[in-house]
């Protein structure tokens, strides 16, 4: 039920304009460095890609038909670099969900967006978890520690007259 709750999370996240970093930070905290990375890498480009589609959808390629000529020089490159565009973004911007718009409306396919997202995506989260898992260790706040607070939350539920039986579960 947790990595349901967190896919869905994660895919909407985007699309709301809530941090993606919150849903990493999650991932690591509730299943490790490893498998919240793993999540994190799967998750963050199909959340990107869920607000690029949805934009595109609505809005269409606005930003490839403008006459302007500031816009019609930032398309030229997007145009002639299309993959590498969307991975020096991503290294800048990371999650940043005006990235895939601007990007929904602009000329650019979906499957290069797909391939310069995973790419651009993946360095910075594999970072990110790093530091994450770094500060986790450092603070104390590992799994095991986290189930002894759990239990004696339930303890503590136990002792106010069975308040965890009553619905409120700690």
């Amino acid at each position: 039920m947790g990595i349901a709750l967190y896919i869905i999370g994660f895919g909407l996240s985007e699309l709301l304009h809530l941090p993606g970093m919150v849903f990493v930070v999650a991932g690591v905290l509730c299943w490790g460095h490893l498998k919240g990375w793993l999540l994190a890498l799967v998750m963050a480009p199909l959340s990107c890609s869920l607000s690029f589609l949805v934009v595109r959808k609505i809005g269409g390629q606005v930003l490839a038909d403008s006459q302007w000529s500031f816009i019609v020089k930032l398309m030229a490159k997007l145009d002639e670099y299309p993959v590498r565009t969307v991975v020096t973004l991503r290294v800048c911007f990371f999650l940043a969900p005006a990235i895939n718009y601007v990007l929904a409306l602009s000329s650019i396919s979906f499957r290069n967006f797909a391939i310069g997202t995973f790419f651009g995506l993946a360095g910075p989260l594999t970072v990110a978890v790093f530091f994450i898992d770094r500060l986790i260790e450092y603070m104390g706040w590992s799994k095991v520690q986290n189930v002894e607070i759990g239990q004696a939350l339930h303890e503590l539920g136990d002792e106010l007259g069975g308040v965890a039986h009553r619905g409120l579960s700690f």
